[in-house]
């Protein structure tokens, strides 16, 4: 998780990331405006085609609601004439059959409260049956309009305007009936070509349509009648049984009986406006292409200048390579003076950088050129030595001479060795000891050729102050192991020195030496000997310890310090 957020703050840390972040937010609440505006501008379109389908639908049931109404004035007046044709059936049936000339009207008859129909347009009689609409007429005899959707004599939906007949005596005799066919119920010219009308009855049951009743069903809602059936109009919007979301219109024709149905695809209105159809998608453009707008324009004006400084300056720091001011020639003027200042900054660095790197050399010259004219006063004291030496015929004088001699040429060879490595911050301790060692040997092989030399050297470096009391103490060491060196008769004698590179920067040197069976090594804490006091010496400036002994017939002299880290001598 932690690695995560790392990697996510990476991104974000870039400039071009940050100003798109923040141009992307300043520029979203006009996404957010249009957005809202456009969505308000499609309702209001949907609103609108809704009210078009219901007035359509209104004005269309109108012309239906007249002609029921016609039918119902018909059957009352045939009500009142029906009394004065009792017994004259031939007089009854042309009244009917008169009453259809000229109309919509499909039927007109009377039938009594069995449902037997005397007296009709019809060519002949026929039973209707004592059905549960009739016997609700019976028990409550008013006028009344149903709907049929199976007529006797059409054989197809007809809506009937039903009126009660009474005696002189006021009893019922039955109902006069006048009947309009369904399909008297058209689509108007004004309509929407894509629209669809139904006849529906209170059980939502589509009772006509334009086309197949198959195809009618396809376009009816997604939902059960009692939520769409009302006595008043409405619309609304749902799913059509296709699938197509669509809105529908709802016109009572006759209340609990018949009921209009008009219905169109909800992107009536917006068809062929890929802008209305798509009202969130626009804005979400706008704000895209604003936002790369904006982009293009920083990038110009600012991240590519910001870019191009950025790699200068890395060119720089590897190569110490500048740049010219033509290459910021076309940036704002801000960003040309931040390109100023770096270059003059550049300037001055490698300027400095000259005079350092001069100042550098010439100091090195110089330490070369001391310890080189060290060295060769050392040689040359060295050479003295050895003429004197080659005069005296004390054996005294000679020994101490001998011991000087050798202590001489020891400084002479770490001082050529810092001449050799002048410059350097550091010594390599392998190199340079490898160097005395074999020195001192060299001096000790001229009087002794049986000694046999191992060396151990770990790869160490070593800043001036620790590496010149090292190198002095391991020639010391190494002339008091050859002063009292030896052997077993027939064996070799031994001389080891090993520099070893301990745990928590800990450095150890080790110089061991043979020594003859029953020899008496004195002890160096005891002794007042000269290169004892220099060993506990250099010992303490390396804040080392030392640590001295026989081990079988082994001399073993051990001295453990601390590394002191570069920056502690710079």
């Amino acid at each position: 998780m932690k690695q995560t957020l790392k990697s996510l703050w990476a991104g974000v840390d870039r400039l071009g990331i940050r100003l798109a972040i923040v141009l992307a937010v300043a520029l979203l609440p006009l996404m957010i405006v249009s957005i809202v505006r456009s969505q308000s501008v499609v309702n209001e379109a949907v609103a609108r085609s809704r009210a078009a389908l219901t007035g359509v639908t209104l004005n269309a049931v109108q012309d239906e609601i007249i002609s029921i109404e016609g039918a119902k004035a018909v059957a009352q007046s045939l009500s009142q004439w029906l009394p004065m044709t009792d017994g004259k059936p031939d007089e009854c049936n042309q009244l009917m059959r008169d009453t259809l000339e000229n109309t919509e009207f499909s039927f007109a008859g009377f039938y009594d409260t069995t449902g037997y129909v005397s007296c009709s347009s019809a060519l002949a009689p026929f039973n209707l049956g004592v059905t549960p609409e009739l016997q609700g007429q019976i028990a409550d005899p008013k006028p009344i309009v149903l709907v049929n959707q199976d007529a006797p004599i059409s054989g197809t939906s007809v809506i009937y305007a039903s009126h009660p007949v009474f005696d002189k005596t006021g009893d019922l005799l039955g109902f006069t009936a006048v009947s309009i066919p369904h399909q008297k119920l058209k689509k108007s010219a004004s309509v929407p070509t894509n629209a669809v009308f139904l006849t529906l009855n209170a059980l939502g049951t589509v009772l006509t349509a334009p086309d197949s009743l198959a195809e009618a069903k396809a376009v009816m809602p997604q939902l059960h009648p009692s939520e769409f059936i009302s006595e008043q109009p409405k619309s609304f919007r749902a799913l059509g049984a296709d699938g197509t979301e669509r809105l529908y219109a709802l016109a009572p024709v006759v209340n609990g009986e018949l009921y209009a149905l008009s219905t169109w695809p909800v992107d009536h209105d917006v068809s062929g406006s890929f802008y209305l159809k798509n009202p969130a998608l626009f804005p979400a453009l706008m704000w895209l292409a604003s936002l790369a707008v904006a982009w293009f324009a920083t990038s110009l004006f600012v991240t590519r200048h910001v870019v191009r400084l950025r790699r200068t300056m890395r060119e720089f720091a590897k190569t110490r390579h500048t740049t010219t001011d033509q290459e910021f020639r076309s940036a704002p003027r801000e960003l040309r003076d931040v390109a100023d200042t770096y270059m003059s900054m550049t300037d001055m660095v490698l300027r400095d950088e000259a005079k350092i790197e001069d100042a550098l050399r010439q100091k090195d010259v110089l330490l070369r050129e001391v310890h080189h004219r060290v060295k060769n006063n050392l040689q040359l004291i060295a050479s003295i030595m050895s003429m004197q030496m080659r005069q005296t015929r004390s054996k005294e004088v000679k020994q101490i001479m001998q011991s000087l001699h050798d202590r001489v040429n020891s400084l002479a060879t770490i001082h050529r060795n810092l001449y050799q490595t002048s410059g350097q911050a550091d010594i390599s301790m392998d190199e340079h000891l490898d160097a005395i060692v074999n020195q001192v040997i060299k001096m000790a092989a001229a009087r002794d050729a049986s000694i046999k030399l191992e060396t151990d050297f770990d790869e160490i470096r070593l800043v001036p102050d620790q590496a010149v009391p090292l190198s002095l103490f391991v020639t010391e060491a190494m002339t008091n192991a050859l002063k009292y060196i030896g052997a077993a008769q027939g064996k070799n004698k031994n001389l080891c020195v090993s520099l070893q590179v301990l745990e928590d920067d800990i450095a150890e040197v080790v110089i061991t030496n043979s020594i003859p069976p029953q020899a008496e090594v004195p002890d160096p804490e005891k002794s007042t000997g000269l290169g004892s006091e220099l060993m506990e010496a250099f010992a303490m400036q390396l804040s080392g310890d030392l640590d001295t002994g026989i081990e079988g017939q082994e001399f073993k002299v051990k001295l453990s310090f601390p590394i002191d880290p570069l920056d502690a001598e710079d």
